[in-house]
């Protein structure tokens, strides 16, 4: 459920040329849930399968609005013209609970308001052109992404086996630990903030690094939602060995979050949660990436009696 601060809904075709920058990912077969504040500025987003249960997707979007400390919606289906009649039914039931602004169904190149009586789209329903629109440029700008779909966005952090095999090649003839990994750490990312590309060698000795507690905590307190802290993590996910991967994903979750990537984010949480289940790191991420908080007020670095739990509603 990402945060935005900068974007203000002024109408059905800015709202849906914001969602895929949203999400970071063109959606289809869905239904979002957009929920805003009384001046229309864009809290967070839930999305769900279009093929769930009616009553499910009101549950859940009820609890999102209640965790999100918001009372407007729009509801935003993406599929064939036979969702009109179920979106219409969740969103009169989501209007007993959170104020519904507009039901909208996206079909193809078209969009459509569902609102009994409501002039805003024809019969024929309207042109949906998201890459000519003013909002689409301003999200650009801001450094936000929209990717054509869900699984590019799982591709964009698929693994390099070539890489993965040259970076343990290297790994095995590296001390473990090494004898200054916070060192290795501080040295790899002043290289990487320079925008360059890390070598195999750095790769290996960071992959290493991040095995140790201080090498952890270092980068883990150094991260927060630059470019180039995601394009080093997203970089070193895809390169190193799975058994090394676990830290590189969480940190890329953990700075996508915090850009306003929720899409990358949750992919690179299930990496990192896949190469080493029940992880403390992946768990934390995993409650802020679920929570309605916005990461420009969470403190940094977390105090030491954090609790992530104070986070769940």
């Amino acid at each position: 459920m990402p945060e935005s601060a900068y974007m203000t809904v002024r109408g059905p075709a800015d709202l849906l040329a914001t969602v895929p920058y949203l999400m970071g990912y063109h959606p289809r077969d869905c239904v979002v849930v957009v929920f805003v504040t009384e001046n229309g500025r864009v809290k967070c987003v839930f999305s769900t399968d279009r093929q769930k249960p009616a009553p499910t997707i009101v549950q859940n979007s009820i609890a999102t609005a209640i965790s999100a400390d918001t009372t407007a919606a729009f509801i935003i289906g993406y599929g064939p013209m036979t969702d009109r009649d179920p979106l219409i039914q969740i969103a009169d039931r989501l209007h007993h609970a959170v104020s519904v602004q507009a039901c909208l169904l996206v079909n193809n190149d078209r969009y459509y308001c569902l609102n009994q009586g409501c002039p805003c789209t024809p019969a024929g329903g309207a042109i949906l052109d998201v890459s000519g629109s003013v909002m689409a440029a301003e999200m650009t700008l801001q450094g936000r992404v929209a990717l054509p779909s869900r699984q590019d966005v799982e591709a964009l952090a698929a693994a390099d086996t070539e890489a993965q095999a040259r970076t343990a090649a290297l790994i095995a003839g590296l001390p473990s630990p090494p004898a200054d990994p916070v060192g290795v750490v501080h040295s790899c990312m002043a290289c990487a903030e320079t925008a360059e590309r890390l070598s195999d060698d750095q790769v290996a000795l960071l992959a290493v690094a991040l095995t140790t507690v201080d090498g952890r905590t270092a980068a883990w307190e150094a991260t927060t939602g630059t470019a180039w802290q995601g394009a080093l993590w997203l970089d070193l996910t895809r390169r190193v060995p799975e058994q090394y991967v676990a830290t590189p994903a969480n940190l890329l979750a953990w700075t996508s979050w915090r850009r306003g990537e929720p899409a990358l984010a949750r992919t690179a949480l299930d990496t990192a949660a896949t190469a080493m289940p029940g992880n403390t790191l992946s768990n934390l991420i995993g409650v802020l990436l679920n929570s309605p908080i916005n990461p420009d007020t969470l403190p940094w670095p977390l105090p030491e009696d954090f609790d992530p739990r104070h986070l769940i509603p």
